[in-house]
Order: structure tokens, then sequence, then C-alpha cells
């Protein structure tokens, strides 16, 4: 699993501001603290390097736009940038895109539950069909929530839905993937 360390979300807020000044350097920094975390979310996303390149160059130069119009992030940069590249994506591909196969093998691994730990014995090609089974929503949850480690509060910004909406989706992806293992666990053993 793909676990990224994100910039502080504190000085942030700083650099947000130098940024909206024109602050050349503070934009090369945003640019330099965001690029590998973008580029992963849309490659785990599209499952093409160099489409996940062209759309996480599309994403900074929509930054870069947006500021020179006056426009752009307000509060949350890392919120915002990921809104942004799930835009792109969707430009791309249309909404809802179901998660390509290399992108299910970094959700492979959660953390301790029993479940989880029985999935890991699984072959990857079952565990993928399982994903594969969640919604698309489902799916995204659990990319931006486990594998991007954010919050709810910024996934629900970047999915654009209320942060009760990101939990019942969150809540239900586990329960049903949890299902899904237990149904194959179940035929397995009998």
């Amino acid at each position: 699993m793909i676990v990224l360390v994100l910039p502080d979300e504190t000085g942030d807020s700083q650099l947000l501001e130098r940024a909206r000044r024109d602050d050349k350097s503070a934009v090369a920094q945003i640019y330099q603290e965001y690029v590998e975390s973008i580029y992963q979310f849309v490659r785990l996303r599209v499952g093409d390097a160099q489409i996940a390149e062209d759309i996480t160059s599309t994403v900074f130069m929509t930054l870069i736009d947006d500021f020179a119009k006056g426009k752009g992030p307000r509060s949350s940069l890392r919120g915002w940038l990921f809104q942004v590249a799930r835009h792109k994506i969707y430009d791309t591909y249309g909404q809802q895109p179901t998660l390509p196969l290399e992108t299910i093998d970094q959700l492979e691994s959660f953390t301790g539950n029993p479940e989880v730990e029985l999935g890991q014995t699984l072959t990857r090609d079952a565990l993928r069909a399982l994903i594969q089974q969640l919604s698309p929503d489902q799916q995204e949850i659990l990319l931006l929530r486990f594998d991007q480690q954010l919050s709810l509060q910024e996934t629900a910004d970047i999915m654009n839905k209320n942060v009760n909406t990101v939990k019942t989706l969150q809540l239900r992806a586990v329960q049903r993937l949890r299902k899904l293992i237990q149904q194959t666990a179940g035929a397995i053993y009998e």
C-alpha cells in the first residue's frame, strides 16, 4: 500500500497566502510538496502513467491560472488540489470511473481487521474482484481515506459531498467488503 506523507496543513495557509500574492517561490514550493501525492492519486485512478502525468500537470496549471485570475483555493490547498485532480480525471474518463486493477492492489492491506487479514490470504485476483463489486463512490472513498489518508472533511470536499455522506459511504464500503470477504472465505472453507 502506498502511503504518502502530506505537507503540514498549518504551513499550507501561509504558503497559500504567499502564492495568492503572486510569490513565484511559494507556487514552486506548493508544486514540490504536492506533485507526488497528486500524481499518485491520479495514477491510481487512471492506471496509465502518461495520462497521470498529463492530468497532474493540468492540475498545477489550473492552480497557476486561477491564482493569476484572483481565484483558486481560499482555505484548504490540499483539498482544492485533490478536488481539481478528481475533476480532471472525470473530464478525461467521465463520471464515476472504476478503479484500475493496479489501484486495487494498493488497497489490498488496510489495518488489523480479522476480515482484512483473511482477505490478505486471498489471491490478489480474488480481492480485486471483490473490490470491483463496490460502487465507484465506495472505491473512491477507500482510495482517498485509506490510501491517501485524507480526513473525512477533505474527502467530503473533494467529492462534493457532506461529511455524513462520506461517513455513510465509507461504512457501507467497509461493511460490503467485509461481507464479500466473509462469503468468499465461507466458500473456500466449505
